[in-house]
């Protein structure tokens, strides 16, 4: 990295509250960088300076999505993309209106958009969804044993770091007939009171509302825990728009993705 000297990484768990307040609530699926800046995920954090920062960058390790805080140069950025892309993926979302679209590093891989989710509803939609369960199946609290086939232990292991960290930290949520696994639903990673919502069905299961139904069990547990849910997918997956509309998320809000790949 050409700027070394400038930066600093900081292990999540010795992130300070000066360092925190760099960044703001309201940049796209920001609940993934306030899980890495709360330890709760699995992330990477570096500064100018210590103890106050002038700015900071986080980078969450699920996605490789970046983050930024105060106000790094461009030249940093660019620096920060070069070395990062050498040990994965590196994903940068932002509004149409942000200036920080304009200090990005020219001819990126990828040039895309997302849809977020919020301020679910939980009404008649949701309450239609509940129920039943199909004849045979049984739902699931993820486990130990039932992580073994799990679809998403890729994407568990990426966010927590380890089987142990998942069961500890997220929750996931199984249709089960027998040993296999027809839809699986997870609730995780946190922040700032918002979690987030995926799901995951096994191909030859699709289209038989098994993800809607473990989706909206998910949803319910969440809610009276306290949760408010979020949902984020790219404008290209229809699947999960429709779903997500069908579990009745109000609000949808375009940011733009791009991307520099290992």
């Amino acid at each position: 990295m050409g700027r070394e000297a400038r930066m600093i990484q900081v292990p999540p768990s010795q992130v300070t509250p000066q360092l925190r307040e760099l960044f703001g609530p309201n940049v796209p699926a920001s609940l993934r960088c306030f899980s890495v800046l709360d330890s709760h995920s699995e992330g990477q954090v570096w500064v100018d300076t210590l103890p106050s920062p002038s700015w900071g960058i986080v980078r969450e390790a699920a996605f490789g999505s970046l983050y930024f805080g105060g106000a790094p140069d461009a030249a940093i950025i660019s620096d920060m993309i070069a070395s990062l892309k050498n040990q994965g993926d590196v994903l940068i979302g932002l509004w149409p209106e942000d200036d920080l679209l304009q200090m990005l590093p020219p001819n990126p891989e990828y040039v895309g958009s997302v849809l977020e989710f919020g301020n679910h509803l939980f009404g008649d939609s949701l309450s239609n969804l509940l129920g039943p369960i199909p004849v045979g199946c049984q739902l699931r609290r993820l486990d130990r044993g039932l992580f073994q086939h799990s679809m998403m232990a890729n994407y568990f292991t990426g966010v927590y770091g380890s089987i142990e960290k998942t069961l500890k930290r997220g929750m996931g949520l199984c249709l089960v007939r027998g040993e296999e696994i027809l839809s699986e639903g997870s609730a995780g990673p946190s922040a700032n009171g918002i979690i987030e919502i995926g799901v995951e069905t096994s191909e030859q299961r699709q289209r038989c509302g098994y993800a809607a139904l473990v989706c909206a069990h998910l949803i319910k547990e969440c809610e009276e825990q306290g949760f408010v849910t979020y949902w984020n997918c790219d404008t290209q997956n229809a699947a999960s728009i429709a779903l997500a509309r069908k579990l009745g998320y109000p609000t949808e809000k375009e940011y733009k993705l791009t991307a520099w790949f290992r």
